[in-house]
């Protein structure tokens, strides 16, 4: 999993404050030193800045291998890519065709430096976590209506071995993201004519669950872009949307609880930080402070709900085991409403359906809350 705690120079404190030192930490993983190449081991690395004025590069060190600084003397101290350490993974991704069913797409998901992320700098001086700007010249977009499946963007070219998937950029420094592959994921690209290929920050692609990659797929610091396979013929543009969406159902004999997943963060996030988080996720760029409430008022520590006045949407913000998460409501209800999993099921999808007109969701159980179960759902 990603860092949970980080030695930094009062200059980075300053110019990420706590939300963006929080968001740095789960976009980064103690691999690698990036001064020496050895393991990191158990000890808090420290975080090295290298300032190249509108871009800068964050990178983790030992402690006896360097001090943490704020670089911006416009000389790179830390070698690109020396140490770094990126892996890739092929997975299948269900994928809706048309609204006739759903095929089964290879999807290589990469994460370029588990131990180096980008930083960029908001308009105030504020600085951020992004993804490096070669990605998006090469044409990948964020997952969305944006991205057409099955049509090659101009700078990524697949290839396809025995026994991996190899995807290319055709642009300096013209990486090379190679996965193993089974049989049934090679046959698949080899007869789509190429992978779709997702980088982010937000995953280490060698340990994830299908729920965290789904929730990737929705991040903001998530690219994407169709790889077509070396010498194929570019294909007409046909119709096809992922399965992206998470649905959240929390319930206990006094009330219930459904939504859609709109972000996770970090279980170390105090209460106040993972507020000013979701009001950021919720408003982006808008200083207006939303009114949270207490879920159950005799129970604040459970959880915190806020309504958008611009959208007039309903959030609601919960810790769970694996972290926090942010929902949008599509319902809830107060009382003795059911007393078991199953009616508690049966309530959600009523309530999607009429609310989203979502149908045919599977739940699964998920990391809960003390005194009620949580379960989550895709459709």
């Amino acid at each position: 999993m990603a860092v949970t705690a980080l030695v930094v120079c009062e200059v980075t404190r300053q110019r990420l404050g706590d939300d963006g030192l929080a968001e740095l930490a789960a976009c980064l993983w103690a691999v690698d030193c990036q001064s020496c190449g050895r393991l990191l081991g158990e000890a808090p690395p420290i975080v090295w800045v290298d300032d190249l004025d509108v871009v800068a590069v964050a990178t983790l060190h030992h402690q006896r291998c360097r001090w943490p600084a704020w670089n911006d003397s416009g000389t790179v101290m830390v070698g690109p890519d020396q140490y770094t350490t990126f892996v890739a993974r092929m997975v299948l991704l269900p994928v809706v065709r048309d609204g006739s069913g759903v095929e089964a797409w290879p999807l290589m998901v990469v994460n370029p430096g588990l131990e180096c992320v980008h930083l960029h700098r908001a308009p105030g001086g504020r600085w951020y976590v992004g993804q490096n700007d070669g990605l998006a010249q090469a044409g990948l977009v964020r997952p969305g209506p944006e991205l057409r499946l099955g049509v090659p963007v101009s700078g990524l070219v697949a290839r396809v071995t025995d026994s991996s998937v190899a995807v290319v950029l055709q642009l300096p420094p013209f990486t090379v993201y190679e996965a193993p592959a089974d049989e049934r994921l090679l046959d698949q690209a080899r007869a789509l004519g190429g992978a779709l290929i997702a980088v982010t920050p937000t995953l280490n692609p060698g340990d994830f669950a299908y729920s965290d990659l789904l929730v990737a797929l929705g991040d903001p610091l998530t690219l994407a872009g169709w790889a077509g396979l070396h010498g194929t013929i570019r294909q007409p543009h046909r119709r096809f949307r992922l399965l992206t969406e998470i649905y959240v159902l929390h319930w206990n004999s006094e009330h219930l609880f459904v939504g859609r997943l709109i972000r996770r963060a970090p279980m170390r996030l105090t209460p106040e930080r993972a507020r000013s988080w979701a009001e950021r996720v919720i408003r982006p760029g808008q200083g207006e402070s939303l009114v949270w409430q207490p879920v159950r008022e005799d129970c604040p520590d459970e959880g915190w709900q806020a309504g958008d006045p611009s959208s007039l949407r309903q959030h609601v913000l919960r810790r769970h085991a694996d972290g926090w998460k942010l929902v949008l409501a599509y319902g809830q209800a107060s009382g003795t409403r059911a007393e078991t999993d199953n009616e508690a099921k049966a309530w959600a999808a009523e309530t999607l359906r009429l609310q989203g007109g979502i149908s045919g969701v599977t739940w699964q159980p998920g990391p809960s809350t003390p005194g009620s179960a949580t379960f989550y759902g895709i459709a």
